[in-house]
């Protein structure tokens, strides 16, 4: 049997080549279809907190950059995409750095419109974690608790409920997307969701 460069026979090296292709070509795809779903939209942007409703917030939004050079975790972004609308308007990305809910608030006390309006804590509404259990850790027997330690919140936003299950309680989880950012998976097993694509299911 002839040999390839490397030494091994030209069907063995065939046969792992498709092998391999088999294996990595499905993964490849699934990973591209998750990255395209979360590619950054209108109605997909985490807005910091305190963000007025998107259209009003599009409208109210100076676009001065004053809530990013505030912020102490690094956390908020001048939107640099194509869509002129967007243009400049602050969000968050919580797989880069997510909102660590700061004392201080700062990003609140600086915005120069009300398109960031001052709120307590417990008034924040950046969007809402949701969990895919097919890909957690703990259904497949490993004991993590990265998404819960990390919460600011703590479990009054997130908790292992009674089937030993991620639990995301929706009165207190204010979307600030630490437990994304920490989560181990790859995708992520929680991530947030922007709070405007539940008004948009509600009114829709």
């Amino acid at each position: 049997m002839a040999e390839s460069d490397d030494g091994m026979p030209q069907g063995r090296r065939a046969f792992f080549r498709e092998a391999f292709t088999k294996i990595v070509q499905p993964v490849a795809e699934y990973l591209d279809a998750q990255i395209g779903e979360h590619l950054p939209a209108e109605k997909t942007l985490l807005r910091p907190p305190g963000a007025l409703p998107e259209a009003l917030f599009l409208e109210t939004c100076l676009r001065c950059g004053n809530c990013v050079d505030s912020c102490p975790a690094d956390a908020i972004q001048s939107w640099q995409g194509d869509l002129s609308d967007l243009a400049g308007t602050p969000h968050i990305d919580p797989d880069d750095q997510p909102c660590v809910v700061c004392d201080t608030l700062e990003c609140m006390q600086v915005c120069p419109s009300g398109a960031l309006q001052k709120l307590l804590v417990h008034e924040i509404q950046m969007g809402l974690a949701e969990v895919n259990d097919d890909i957690c850790l703990r259904s497949n027997g490993v004991n993590c608790r990265d998404c819960i330690d990390s919460c600011p919140i703590g479990e009054r936003a997130i908790r292992i409920d009674s089937e030993k299950r991620v639990e995301v309680l929706p009165v207190d989880c204010v979307g600030c997307g630490v437990c994304q950012y920490q989560c181990p998976t790859t995708p992520k097993s929680i991530v947030v969701r922007p709070i405007q694509e539940y008004a948009e299911e509600q009114t829709g």
